[in-house]
């Protein structure tokens, strides 16, 4: 947005006013750009908008109720009259600066400019690029809602409006980028959700500096999350669930919806709500119960189990007589803590190759790269076999959580305790997982515990965190968000 721009008025000059922005928009170099003009009674008028985000069949009823009018009309408050007798869409408004007007016209709104008037008209009659709401392919689950949300901010807020019928959910919207103007809408129930909380992300949004953010959601998230950027625990969780975002919302949190992804973001958040999934709502709470511990026991497993073989070989002589059998039967050519770093980095290779290829080819190159690679490399005495069984267990482990981003940090965290029982068996182990629980307990979330409600140690909340409780024993908000209504059934 140029400086001219944002201290301009609209002039009563009509000229001045088509000729700024003709200029301004490369009108006859950018085919994108529609100008043209028309006689409203005897005065000059103009529109301009962008091809292919507005609706022309719409706009072509307005403008027929424009054309209709009593030449009397347009003597005095022409536009005055137009507005409010003849601009019968619900969705328009008048502005008097080119600031705000270039805005709305490059957001996918049209002006229409009228001669002698210092306001332009502002037709919000968009029609945006949209796919329909399909299932996540992420979040899946067995039972429960197959919709999720799309690249366009709108009909995100829709689907979340749906499942929240209340007059005080709000969502507020902030212009973040310079000059990609990007929509970002903070979603928050008004009479729940804590204003500091509210105030903080805000104030976070509105303080980021950069000229646009076309990497959306993950740019804004770096931004605003503040602390240790190089920290690869995630700090915000994300959904595609408008269900989700909904119970989040009930609960007092702050979700952030960026215009041009599918993904919410939802915060605060702690270690505990990545290791949870949707699944274990629609099932029976023992059963939900159960999936959420085997998936917290599968995330701890993926962390901890090549390593802490591997150190327990390196040193066989002290285990017990039980445990004997852990030797490797065939360690293979390579030593045994190369093999592993290789066969992590031979796991990262075929999973972002899965991402990369076509859908038809990727169970092709799935089955291609864990089997036959992985079979041949232990036949060919590469590698030992129990290197491919661990790796393995430790693979599917990381991929038992729904968050991408904390199965990321764990297999970071798991290559450096590999690299510490390498070089200090035993004691390498123990003094990484001490860094690794460090980290965590160091790690904030919006100046939020990471670990809680571990640390501070809250007994209510942390049975909550481990066992999915029945739906009316839920009578009160989680106490990490301080909601103003802490009670959650409907006094």
């Amino acid at each position: 947005m140029t400086k001219e721009s944002t201290d301009m008025k609209i002039n009563k000059d009509i000229d001045v006013n088509i000729n700024h922005l003709k200029d301004l928009l490369g009108v006859g170099e950018s085919f994108d750009i529609i100008f043209r003009e028309y006689k409203v009674g005897r005065r000059r008028a103009a529109s301009f908008s962008v091809n292919g985000m507005t609706n022309d069949l719409l706009l072509s009823t307005v403008f027929q109720d424009l054309m209709v009018f009593n030449q009397d009309e347009l003597s005095v408050n022409a536009l005055q009259h137009l507005f409010y007798s003849h601009a019968t869409h619900s969705q328009v408004k008048l502005v008097d600066s080119m600031q705000d007007a270039l805005l709305s016209l490059l957001s996918g709104e049209l002006l229409f400019f009228v001669d002698k008037e210092e306001q332009v008209i502002v037709f919000d009659a968009r029609s945006y690029p949209i796919r329909s709401p399909q299932e996540s392919n992420i979040e899946k689950v067995t039972r429960g809602s197959r919709d999720s949300f799309v690249e366009t901010l709108p009909f995100n807020t829709t689907l979340i409006r749906r499942r929240l019928r209340d007059p005080n959910l709000r969502f507020e919207i902030v212009k973040v980028g310079a000059r990609s103007q990007t929509d970002v809408a903070v979603a928050y129930i008004k009479d729940i959700a804590n204003p500091e909380l509210i105030e903080s992300v805000k104030k976070r949004l509105n303080n980021i500096t950069i000229d646009g953010v076309p990497m959306a959601e993950k740019a804004i998230e770096e931004y605003i999350t503040g602390g240790n950027r190089w920290n690869p625990l995630p700090k915000v969780r994300y959904t595609e669930r408008p269900d989700a975002v909904a119970v989040h919302l009930l609960e007092g949190h702050v979700c952030v919806i960026v215009d041009t992804t599918p993904n919410v973001m939802i915060l605060p958040t702690t270690f505990w709500h990545h290791v949870q999934h949707v699944e274990e709502y629609h099932q029976n709470p023992l059963v939900g119960s159960y999936l959420r511990l085997i998936r917290l026991f599968g995330v701890l497993l993926s962390l901890i189990l090549p390593p802490l073989w591997l150190a327990m070989v390196f040193q066989h002589h002290l285990l017990p007589e039980a445990l004997a059998f852990l030797g490797p039967r065939d360690p293979g050519i390579i030593p045994l803590g190369i093999q592993f770093i290789l066969a992590e980095v031979g796991v990262e290779l075929v999973r972002m190759a899965t991402i990369h290829v076509p859908s038809a080819q990727s169970t092709s190159l799935g089955f291609i790269g864990s089997f036959m690679l992985g079979e041949f490399a232990t036949k060919v005495g590469l590698f030992g076999n129990e290197v491919i069984f661990y790796t393995a267990i430790a693979a599917v482990g990381a991929f038992a959580t729904p968050s991408i981003e904390l199965s990321m940090a764990m297999r970071l965290f798991r290559l450096g305790l590999l690299i510490f029982v390498m070089l200090w068996k035993i004691p390498g182990l123990i003094v990484g997982l001490l860094v690794i629980f460090i980290m965590v307990a160091a790690t904030k979330s919006f100046d939020h515990s990471y670990l809680w409600p571990l640390l501070p140690f809250n007994y209510k909340a942390m049975k909550d965190v481990l066992f999915r409780l029945p739906t009316p024993q839920k009578t009160q908000r989680p106490e990490l968000v301080k909601p103003l209504d802490k009670d959650r059934r409907d006094n």
